[in-house]
């Protein structure tokens, strides 16, 4: 977040606009041209493209849900569109805000555990706030900016429609990471937030909203620390979500495999039994020699699969055809 001008820095900086010593066009013009930005080694960003881009999708969800949401309860057109996302410093954008502002306290629990992985602020724009606030009432909507702060009874019509609102924001989490989302408080001085340090670095996305005619700002601020937790959880969701899936695919090759197996075609034999002769003796068969087998008539004979020995059965006549009647599995 670009830094904030003191006083005295906007009176000079008008006093060279006015004097002609600061040339508006050359600034332009250089900031056409300029492709360089300057980068804080101290304070690397700590979100990388990948999850910035996630979290535009998440937004992007919420945002379609939410204008449907407002515009069914305030029957006013609403859109809600993810404008920007950007990494700041706590303290600089609570510095930015005024006294009195209008922050839904946020917390974001892992399902498994129900543990917190920190709170996250929700910050409505004030003319937004008391234009949605007067259409609740039953009146038109209009563009308001009133200077001051808000009414316990005011804050009491915004806090059942801020849990709705809140709610709205877990179904635009879960098709990335099942998080749940709860509402914990309204807060309207931002300088009473102590749930997040002023050092820690934060993501900022900031949503414009547009409700009838009037231009506003939803802006969630979610530290790092806790966007770590959700990143890793969906990491892990990742991995177990491969594993699986190379579980499935290991058993349809299995499956696969089976069903070519299961379609061959075997050869099975049936053994009557068996006689141990001499070469002498083989060589001197003759028709009509009888020999005699090692078993006896009313014992089982086996049945060979590829001359691998599977079954035992009774020897008999079917049809008019040999046949052969299980009685034993062996293999």
């Amino acid at each position: 977040m670009a830094d904030i001008l003191s006083q005295n820095q906007i009176d000079a900086l008008l006093n060279n606009l006015t004097s002609g010593e600061v040339d508006i066009e050359q600034i332009n013009t250089e900031n056409e041209d300029g492709k360089i930005k300057v980068y804080d080694f101290s304070s690397p960003k700590k979100v990388t493209r990948e999850n910035i881009k996630l979290l535009n999708g998440v937004y992007e969800s919420y945002g379609r849900i939410l204008s449907s949401y407002l515009s069914a309860v305030l029957r006013l057109f609403c859109e809600i569109e993810v404008e920007q996302i950007e990494e700041s410093i706590f303290y600089e954008y609570n510095n930015a805000l005024s006294d009195s502002v209008l922050l839904c306290v946020v917390d974001f629990l892992l399902p498994d555990s129900k543990n917190s992985c920190g709170q996250v602020l929700m910050n409505f724009s004030k003319p937004l706030a008391f234009s949605i606030i007067d259409k609740l009432m039953g009146g038109n909507g209009d563009d308001y900016n009133y200077d001051r702060d808000f009414t316990d009874i005011e804050l009491s019509i915004l806090d059942n429609l801020m849990r709705q609102i809140i709610a709205k924001m877990q179904d635009a989490w879960q098709g990335t990471v099942p998080i749940i989302v709860e509402f914990n408080k309204i807060e309207t001085n931002a300088r009473f937030i102590q749930s997040i340090g002023y050092n820690d670095t934060v993501l900022l996305i900031v949503m414009n909203t547009v409700v009838k005619q009037l231009n506003g700002s939803i802006t969630v601020c979610i530290p790092t620390l806790t966007l770590d937790e959700i990143f890793k959880k969906s990491e892990h969701l990742l991995r177990l979500g491969r594993k699986k899936s190379d579980l499935q695919q290991a058993e349809m090759d299995k499956e696969a495999i089976l069903g070519y197996v299961k379609a061959s075609n075997l050869n099975i034999s049936g053994v009557l039994g068996k006689a141990d002769l001499s070469l002498n003796d083989v060589l001197n068969i003759q028709l009509g020699d009888v020999i005699v087998l090692d078993k006896g008539v009313n014992e089982d004979i086996t049945m060979n699969v590829e001359d691998q020995l599977w079954f035992k059965g009774k020897w008999g006549v079917k049809r008019k055809r040999n046949a052969i009647k299980i009685k034993e599995i062996l293999y």
